[in-house]
């Protein structure tokens, strides 16, 4: 199966310490429903504008990412991550085998009730869930661009924790 980048693997596949606690390697995918005014990625949101790249290509890429460097998980970002939940789901299932302590958060535009039965959803840590809404910009909400945006800590798929 094949994942849609938001550029090649060199750009797509970054360090992070703004999407996440500590730091991250934060994945940009490609294509997104949402079409956020004031998006941070607009040329994400369609698929065919991303690099199409086989997801056991990727996984290996940022296992060795993470065995070289001193990362604290992995960040899903886009475009919306979930617009391509079979190939999120398999590239996380990789990287769960392979690193079972790996911590992993993943940006949607979409809310948790409507994503909560994707299997993808299982192998998430957090989700920050909710579309930007440029009206509700509060830029002192840690990690969120908007304050309808929630911080979801979950276990299995299921809300344990929210902020």
């Amino acid at each position: 199966m094949d994942i849609y980048l938001a550029s090649d693997i060199n750009n797509s596949i970054i360090e992070s310490l703004t999407d996440g606690t500590g730091i991250r390697l934060v994945i940009f995918t490609c294509g997104c429903i949402h079409h956020c005014p004031e998006c941070q990625n607009p040329k994400s949101w369609d698929i065919k504008n991303g690099v199409r790249i086989p997801v056991v290509k990727v996984a290996n890429y940022i296992i060795k990412k993470l065995y070289e460097g001193d990362f604290d998980g992995i960040t899903l970002s886009g475009g919306d991550p979930l617009y391509q939940s079979d190939a999120i789901l398999e590239l996380l299932v990789i990287l769960k085998n392979k690193i079972k302590s790996l911590n992993i958060w993943c940006y949607t535009g979409y809310l948790y009730e409507e994503v909560k039965n994707l299997k993808a959803i299982k192998y998430i840590d957090t989700l920050v869930d909710g579309p930007f809404e440029k009206d509700k910009k509060f830029p002192k909400k840690k990690f969120r661009g908007s304050w309808n945006q929630r911080i979801l800590h979950l276990s299995n798929g299921s809300v344990v924790m929210e902020e």
